[in-house]
């Protein structure tokens, strides 16, 4: 009951307004560590959204399987050697595997290699476009794609090889001003033409593999291919239920090695990728950015209620004989006890709130400024969790009460006679 004390609250009021420099320049500290805690938990949280966002497209238990260099001679073959995957690998993948539900594969149309682009015309303009060649089932196993403009190619249109294709909206605004005028035009790519039917974008604005969904166009892997079935081929999967990264790589590893002729053993000539290892580092980066932030506000904080405590024990020295005419009149330790702590807590609470406040809208102007400008490609919706405000008051009030604890303790040693006669 002591917070509706009329008495109590006039004597706080009376002298923190008597000593008003002093008092604002002990919240100062208090002030900026609650300020710049609320912004730096409003961007820890702006980049933990904007990197898991990131990741929304793609499918969460998919594995990439990326060939890389032997390191064990094999029936003649020396070690180091590069390997590749092929579009004839894939296909004995598909009917061999017995712990992948999925198997799909990419690759570039009019390139050798994984990385690269072709010359497109359309609209009477040539771009320099990288082509995909895309698998049946590639949109559901590898990456998530939303048709803005038209549709999306049918597993049967892809397994058939039909001259169709996909393009990329920032692609399809280098060709047309307006991009839905693209649909059901033809676009050449090395002497053949394909009919486009969907304009798309990824289902993640701020990541596409390959940049495939932006600035891409996507065909049936098929035509892509033709009778080239050792053209190099991305190649991914989704386990079974229940099957590890390991087993599965082992598996997939198997099949190609006897192909390739590499040592059943030398399991580390092919490296898998998986999008659980992403969202694990994206959340092992997210908690370190997060203990930084508590380091930096708390640090902040600690120092503001150090400062705090260093005033009251100044000011108990000064109000010794107020302390001592108080105790000889009948005041109990309880009521000086009071005293000091409320105004310890009342300025941290005070201090704390107008920095949580500013500093909430300062998580605000920097979200608008994000959604507004390609800052918002790696800042996305930063503004602190209701949770951590409420654990901020909290934080504020137990700082408040450490803060008093020594004013009060050296309050109470005043003894009445001795501080009536101290001048």
């Amino acid at each position: 009951m002591a917070i509706f004390n009329k008495e109590l609250w006039t004597e706080l009021l009376y002298t923190l307004k008597r000593n008003k420099k002093r008092t604002i320049v002990t919240s100062l500290g208090v002030f900026a560590g609650m300020f710049f805690f609320t912004v730096l938990i409003g961007l820890s949280e702006g980049l933990g959204h904007s990197a898991f966002s990131m990741l929304e497209g793609i499918t969460n238990n998919v594995i990439y399987f990326i060939p890389g260099r032997t390191t064990k001679p094999y029936q003649g073959y020396k070690a180091n050697r590069e390997l590749t995957t092929t579009y004839r690998d894939y296909q004995n993948v598909v009917r061999q595997n017995k712990l992948l539900k999925e198997v799909a594969a990419s690759t570039l149309y009019g390139v050798d290699g994984i990385w690269g682009t072709t010359s497109v015309q359309a609209n009477n303009k040539s771009r320099q476009v990288s082509v995909w060649g895309v698998t049946p089932n590639y949109f559901d196993v590898a990456e998530r794609m939303i048709p803005l403009y038209g549709r999306s190619m049918t597993r049967k249109e892809i397994a058939q090889g039909e001259m169709l294709c996909m393009v990329g909206l920032e692609m399809a605004k280098r060709f047309y001003d307006r991009p839905e005028e693209m649909l059901g035009t033809y676009i050449t790519v090395n002497g053949v033409a394909f009919r486009t039917i969907g304009i798309v974008k990824p289902f993640s604005d701020n990541f596409s593999v390959g940049n495939m969904g932006n600035e891409g166009i996507m065909i049936p892997i098929s035509v892509a291919v033709g009778n080239n079935y050792d053209k190099s081929v991305t190649i991914m999967g989704v386990p079974k239920t229940g099957v590890t990264e390991t087993e599965a790589k082992n598996d997939f590893f198997q099949i190609i090695a006897k192909r390739q002729h590499v040592d059943p053993t030398d399991t580390g000539a092919v490296i898998t990728m998986s999008m659980s290892l992403f969202t694990n580092i994206f959340s092992m980066i997210g908690r370190g950015i997060t203990v930084l932030v508590w380091i930096v506000g708390m640090g902040t904080l600690i120092t503001g209620v150090i400062s705090v405590s260093n005033i009251l024990l100044v000011t108990v020295r000064e109000r010794q004989r107020e302390i001592g005419v108080r105790r000889a009149i009948g005041a109990k330790p309880s009521d000086i006890r009071k005293q000091f702590m409320a105004e310890s807590i009342f300025i941290i609470m005070v201090a704390g709130v107008l920095g949580t406040l500013l500093g909430l809208l300062g998580s605000l102007v920097i979200g608008v400024i994000a959604e507004n400008t390609d800052l918002g490609s790696y800042i996305d919706r930063p503004y602190p969790s209701v949770g951590l405000l409420l654990l901020s008051v909290v934080i504020m009030v137990v700082s408040g009460v450490l803060a008093g604890l020594l004013p009060v303790y050296k309050a109470l040693q005043v003894k009445a006679i001795d501080a009536i006669r101290d001048e």
